[in-house]
């Protein structure tokens, strides 16, 4: 496997070079008329920018009037217009991102017999020829925020950007109804989900959350652009760092936990030239560490003393080198790296300290890129790198008693509430290693009846090779409802019912690849219209070793965005964009036709006369599952593949398809200050959904049939992956913004007014599991269902020495659930009525259901930050944040398991706290 891995990555490497794939240069563009509106032809444009290396670039102006600058490192940049007899015009603060160019319409006047320069320095706030929704962060304005954390940048994305949640703070982030696997994070026009990257690394952020055309056709949900520093000319050293202690925590209560907690973090930064003006360097590390304690159970159901709390440990940190060859090539490198370990509890549940985890994550990066202007009208950059990730979760005995820790199996009690004794439930090691080519060839084209064309051939390589390994302490764990031996669930390394029963690890490796093609062209058919059309090829193939199965989706999707400059004046954009999005990630079913590994679980039988925990004593309804013969692709009727008629039911899987429409509207209404509503519709096709289809239920769905409970004759869970028609999802907002991005008040506030609907979420279901209970899961509000959220961050630069910061933040109440127990699954997993309903006393009484919804999320933080230069002449900055400073305590999970402890309190908002922190630049 390895070996293929290497000769096709090595082939992908050859193949991609002749492609071409969007990278992440910024460019400026825009036109240069006279006081009447005509176009000057023959102006020299020249852009400056402290970021740029290689000194200024300039260009002169085509018949039109236009011209465009590309290849840009982002930053603010200088444009500058000259020529002869006509008055200079420098045009300040234009901001250059990684989606769309900038665009700057500068008008010239006569020169007069004095010589000077006109100077504008307010920039164009609204770009009036990308139809894209987006965000845009620069590291100034994030670093005068009272952020929840400054190390995660889902984290920062899914509590404000617009249309975004964040299911659990790091990787849990979801955009625009997408769930948390169909995001595409990107450094450096380089693919990096699931690795770790450092904030204060980055010189630009860019969130597109809809609307992003045929060069990002594989993503259904949305796309992170990130690129980092560079350095300059001048050697710089930037230091920050926080502290945050739970003694700096007020009004707190008998709740929360009495340990003490608290959290360090350090960054450091160096950058500069090696050579001037030639090669220049950045490098960025960062090293955090934080303990807490363990939040109390608010059930109030402490079954157990409070255990030892969670302690972290994590060091990160990146690298860039920028050497300009010459004024036509580029050619630059990064890299970066994370090791994060810690002792974790798992959750509420995991109450004893023997039951503990102790987790190892890694993560390398390494990419090289190439940026050539091969003439004045075509340019080319090609990319290649190589990535790793590498986690471990073991049991925390295994840190004392490495021999013996995986000897020693779990105890688990689920009555009155969930704890689990004695020893960690699992001990993994998960090594994903990708190599990826991706590349851009972008032609310029001046046509007098056509317009301007900016046409775009972009490729996508993408190879990844997974391996997993597994074992279970003890290969085995026994489960309690209080005080009486429940069931005992042994695990095996292959399957028994196949060949004699081998316990121990199972190893398991997968590998794919990912091919990603596009063109686009944006026209700019007059000076006020920019059509955009484009098409794009998505294909995945994915393999398993040992298996003959190979898995392969693909297919096609047309896209088509329109930018209008209504007011004619550069200050007013209509937008609108049909989009098709693809989820053709075969790699997932590839891993699902692995299986999980293969269990046995048998009830407890008290006339064995044995003790619970000797495993003699559970000999009754023992039943199979997991393994990859427990695994089949379009077979909902049973692993037979025959419906009760004699008819095959075997389906052919579907591509999941996302339909997009967006309208928008944006206009700066005073200079600076941009006003805009964008409407965006999602309609979510053909979801991956997993039915359990060997069960055969009675009509209560409580049991199983008692003269055949088993399709295929056997006592097991056949898990069967579909892509039915009947599964929808849709997502329909309206955000309404208002930015001022210049000066010394910054602000970005949203509003959004959101519906989620459908079927099933986060592409994962449970139709099929359980015909009784499909009943309940008809189309309706989904778990992530918020219809109201308010997003706004704000700086206000008060003297040269003082600035605040301030963000808000409020999210209207989600649907959560009330889960009855089934006894045939051991588990909290019926419902009784449709998700986000109580049921009421009688499930056949509608008139006594209820909406379930957790309460309204409000939270406000500030920060004051002081610079000590007036007073010390050191670049010094001290700053002060104060988190949740209304000091509002709002329950944002209850638990949901039908019991004495249904709709309590799980998990809630943390106390009013403070944390201080420094910042030095030399």
């Amino acid at each position: 496997m390895r070996t293929v891995f290497c000769a096709l990555a090595l082939s992908v490497v050859a193949v991609g070079l002749v492609h071409a794939q969007g990278g992440v240069n910024g460019s400026i563009e825009g036109s240069v008329f006279d006081q009447t509106g005509a176009p000057i032809k023959g102006v020299k444009i020249t852009v400056t920018s402290p970021t740029q290396i290689g000194g200024a670039k300039s260009t002169y102006t085509n018949d039109e009037g236009y011209f465009r600058l590309i290849g840009l490192l982002p930053g603010t940049f200088d444009v500058i217009a000259m020529a002869p007899k006509l008055r200079t015009v420098n045009q300040k603060n234009v901001k250059v991102g990684v989606d769309a160019p900038a665009s700057v319409d500068v008008v010239m006047e006569v020169e007069t017999q004095v010589e000077e320069v006109k100077i504008i320095e307010k920039a164009p706030v609204v770009s009036t020829t990308s139809p894209t929704v987006k965000e845009v962060y620069d590291e100034e304005f994030v670093d005068n925020l009272p952020l929840e954390n400054r190390f995660a940048v889902e984290s920062f994305i899914g509590l404000n950007t617009p249309g975004a949640y964040s299911t659990d703070g790091n990787r849990g982030l979801r955009l625009r109804g997408g769930s948390t696997t169909q995001n595409s994070m990107n450094v450096e026009g380089f693919r990096v989900n699931g690795m770790k990257v450092t904030v204060k690394s980055l010189a630009a952020l860019e969130v597109l959350t809809a609307g992003y055309g045929a060069e990002n056709s594989a993503t259904p949900g949305g796309v992170v652009n990130m690129v980092s520093k560079s350095g300059s000319n001048k050697y710089e050293l930037d230091v920050s760092g926080q502290v945050q202690d739970s003694n700096l925590a007020f009004f707190k209560d008998a709740s929360d936990a009495e340990n003490h907690s608290w959290n360090y973090m350090i960054n450091p930064a160096f950058s500069g030239p090696l050579v001037k003006d030639r090669v220049w360097f950045y490098l960025n590390s960062e090293f955090r560490t934080e303990a807490s304690a363990r939040e109390k159970d608010l059930s109030g159901l402490n079954v157990l003393p409070t255990p030892p709390g969670h302690w972290f440990l994590s060091s990160r940190g990146s690298l860039k080198l920028t050497w300009q060859i010459s004024a036509r090539h580029k050619l630059s490198s990064f890299s970066s790296w994370n090791r994060d370990e810690s002792r974790w509890n798992g959750s509420a549940t995991r109450d004893e300290a023997d039951a503990f985890s102790r987790k190892d994550e890694q993560d390398m990066f390494h990419g090289f890129i190439w940026e050539a202007l091969l003439t004045d009208s075509l340019f080319l950059r090609s990319q290649v790198g190589y990535g790793q990730t590498w986690d471990e979760t073991k049991p925390e005995r295994c840190t004392d008693d490495p021999i013996d820790c995986d000897n020693i199996p779990q105890i688990r009690n689920t009555f009155p509430k969930t704890i689990y004794l004695q020893n960690f439930d699992s001990h993994t090691q998960v090594i994903d290693r990708t190599i990826e080519v991706v590349n851009q060839l972008e032609y310029f084209a001046h046509t007098k009846i056509y317009g301007e064309h900016h046409l775009k051939a972009k490729s996508r390589f993408y190879n990844q090779l997974w391996e997993s390994a597994e074992s279970t302490p003890g290969d085995s764990y026994i489960q309690f409802r209080g005080t009486d031996p429940e069931l005992r669930r042994e695990y095996f390394s292959n399957d028994p019912r196949l060949e004699p029963a081998r316990y121990g690890w199972r190893i398991r490796s997968t590998s794919g690849l990912t091919t990603q093609h596009s063109l686009s062209d944006s026209i700019r058919m007059t000076r006020y219209l920019t059509v955009s059309p484009g098409m794009a090829y998505t294909y995945s193939f994915a393999a398993n070793e040992g298996r003959a199965t190979n898995l392969s989706s693909g297919g096609v999707t047309p896209h088509l965005s329109v930018a209008w400059d209504a007011t004619h004046d550069g200050r007013t954009v209509v937008r609108g964009s049909f989009n098709q999005y693809l989820d053709t990630d075969a790699m997932r079913l590839a891993r699902f036709e692995l299986g999980d590994r293969v269990y046995r679980q048998c009830r407890w039988v008290e006339s064995n006369n044995t003790g619970p925990y000797d495993p003699k004593g559970y000999t009754s309804g023992c039943t199979y599952g997991g393994g990859a013969s427990t695994r089949t692709f379009g077979l909902p009727c049973g692993p037979n593949g025959v419906n009760l008629d004699g008819t095959s039911c075997r389906n052919k899987l579907k591509i999941p398809r996302t339909w997009e429409y967006t309208a928008g509207l944006e206009r700066e209404i005073v200079q600076g200050v941009a006003f805009g509503s964008d409407l965006i519709y999602r309609l979510y096709t053909f979801p991956y959904e997993t039915y359990e289809t060997n069960r055969i239920w009675d009509e209560s769905g409580y049991t199983l049939e008692r003269l055949g409970g088993y399709r295929n004759g056997r006592s097991e869970t056949v898990n069967d992956l579909e892509t039915p028609s009947s599964g929808r999802k849709r997502y329909l907002a309206v955000t309404t913004s208002l930015r001022k991005r210049e000066g010394a008040f910054k602000a970005n506030v949203a509003y959004t007014w959101a519906a989620m609907e459908g079927n099933f979420s986060n592409n994962e279901g449970d139709f099929g599991t359980n015909p009784a209970r499909d009943r309940y899961y008809i189309y309706g509000y989904l778990p992530e269902d918020s219809r109201h959220q308010v997003r706004a961050q704000m700086t206000y630069q008060l003297r040269r020495w003082v600035s605040f910061g301030w963000t808000y933040r409020y999210t209207s109440g989600r649907p959560f659930q009330r889960k009855f127990r089934n006894d045939v699954e051991s588990g909290f997993v019926d419902y009784r009525a449709q998700v986000g309903i109580n049921p009421g006393g009688n499930i056949n009484d509608p008139d006594d259901d209820r909406p379930l919804r957790l309460p309204d999320l409000m939270e406000m933080n500030l920060q004051a930050r002081f610079n000590l230069k007036p007073v010390t002449g050191i670049n010094l900055d001290a700053f002060v944040d104060v988190l949740n400073m209304l000091a509002l305590r709002t329950t944002t999970s209850v638990t949901t398991d039908n019991g004495p402890t249904w709709s309590r309190p799980g998990s809630r908002m943390g106390p009013m706290r403070m944390r201080i922190g420094f910042r030095y630049r030399y």
